[in-house]
C-alpha cells in the first residue's frame, strides 16, 4: 500500500513537473523525500526557480493585478471633494459556482462626500461606516477600469484610466493617489476606523 501511494505522488508530481516545465515556469525540480519519516504525504518538491502560476487568460491576467501590486490601490485626492475619503482597492474576482473566477479583478471604491459647504467638503472625517458609499467595478487592464457609479446616482459604466498618478475619468476629473506616508489619510476615515 505505501508503495503504491509513493508511486501515484512520483506520477502526479511528474505530470505537474511536465505541464510546469512546458510552460516555462519552473526549471531544476527535485522531489525529496524526508529520511525520518516514511509517510509520502510528506514528501516535498523544490525548484530553483520560482514557480509561477498558470493563467488561463494570459493577456488579461497578467496585466490586471490585484492589491498594492495594481496602481489603482490607494487612497485618493478628488477636487471635487476636497479632504475627502477616496479609497481604491483591488482584489480578485469572486468564485463563480462552477468554481471558475473572472480573469478580470473587481475594483471597489469607498468614499464619503462631505460635511462642510455644499456637501461636497470634509471638515471633520464621517461619524460612522455607514455615513460611507461604496461602488465597485472592473479591472480591464493594468491601467484600465470600468466603475459602477449608479449606486450613487452615475453612470453604470464609468470608464477609468490610472495615468499620470492618478484615476481619469472622462470628465476630465481626475483624482490624484496619495503618496504613503504624505498625508494623514487616516483622518479621512470614520472616527472608530484606521483602516476599511
Amino acid at each position: 500500500s505505501t508503495a503504491i501511494n509513493k508511486r501515484m505522488m512520483v506520477k502526479h508530481c511528474a505530470l505537474l513537473a511536465t505541464l510546469a516545465l512546458s510552460a516555462n515556469q519552473a526549471q531544476a525540480w527535485s522531489f525529496n523525500q524526508p529520511n525520518n519519516n516514511n509517510n509520502p504525504a510528506s514528501a516535498t518538491v523544490e525548484s530553483s526557480a520560482a514557480v509561477k502560476p498558470l493563467a488561463l487568460f494570459p493577456a488579461q491576467a497578467a496585466s490586471a493585478k490585484t492589491g498594492a501590486a495594481s496602481p489603482f490601490t490607494g487612497d485618493y485626492d478628488d477636487p471635487n471633494h476636497p479632504d475627502c475619503l477616496r479609497q481604491v482597492k483591488v482584489v480578485g474576482a469572486p468564485m463563480r459556482g462552477d468554481g471558475t473566477r473572472s480573469a478580470f479583478p473587481v475594483l471597489e471604491v469607498v468614499g464619503y462626500d462631505g460635511n462642510g459647504s455644499n456637501g461636497k467638503v470634509c471638515t471633520e472625517p464621517p461619524a460612522s461606516r455607514a455615513d460611507l458609499w461604496k461602488v465597485s467595478g472592473t479591472v480591464k487592464s493594468t491601467n484600465t477600469a470600468v466603475i459602477d457609479f449608479s449606486p450613487k446616482g452615475g453612470p453604470a459604466n464609468l470608464a477609468a484610466k490610472f495615468e499620470d498618478g492618478g484615476i481619469v475619468f472622462p470628465d476630465g476629473n481626475k483624482w490624484v493617489k496619495i503618496a504613503p506616508g504624505t498625508t494623514d489619510v487616516s483622518a479621512r476615515r470614520p472616527k472608530d476606523m484606521s483602516t476599511l
